[in-house]
């Protein structure tokens, strides 16, 4: 008897979760749709000029970093990478100044992109590419 009394009982939870859970999935679908078109509403509005400017100062940041570390690394003395961990410390300030170099040129990458969506926007003014200039 405790057998069946246990599966009616398990299957009646079930229903009672199902029956409370269903209106809140609905409720969230809605929700999520109206996020959604309100993300899509306030995209328009980004400023990608100002966001251009924001990944060009970041890379100009991180070209900062790099002269720092290229000059630690030449200011370092010579004598400091013998021994057991001088190659060690050496190949690390190469790594960073790779990975600088990479974070510096995604950055220029965002930049670029973010400079032509406001070019076509028309918050900035579109320059000629090819450099030809009149007097």
């Amino acid at each position: 008897m405790q057998n069946g009394a246990t599966k009616f009982f398990t299957v009646a939870v079930v229903l009672i979760f199902v029956y409370i859970a269903l209106p809140m999935n609905t409720f969230a679908a809605e929700q999520i749709n109206e996020l959604r078109s309100t993300a899509a509403e306030s995209a328009d509005k980004v400023d990608h000029a100002a966001l251009a400017r924001h990944y060009e100062e970041q890379a100009n940041e991180m070209y900062g970093k790099i002269e720092e570390q290229i000059e630690a690394l030449k200011e370092r003395s010579r004598s400091s990478y013998l021994g057991k961990h001088g190659q060690d410390i050496k190949k690390h300030v190469k790594y960073k100044i790779y990975e600088l170099e990479k974070a510096a040129e995604e950055n220029l990458e965002k930049a670029a992109y973010h400079r032509k969506i406001a070019e076509e926007q028309g918050l900035l003014p579109v320059f000629a590419e090819s450099g030809d200039t009149q007097s």
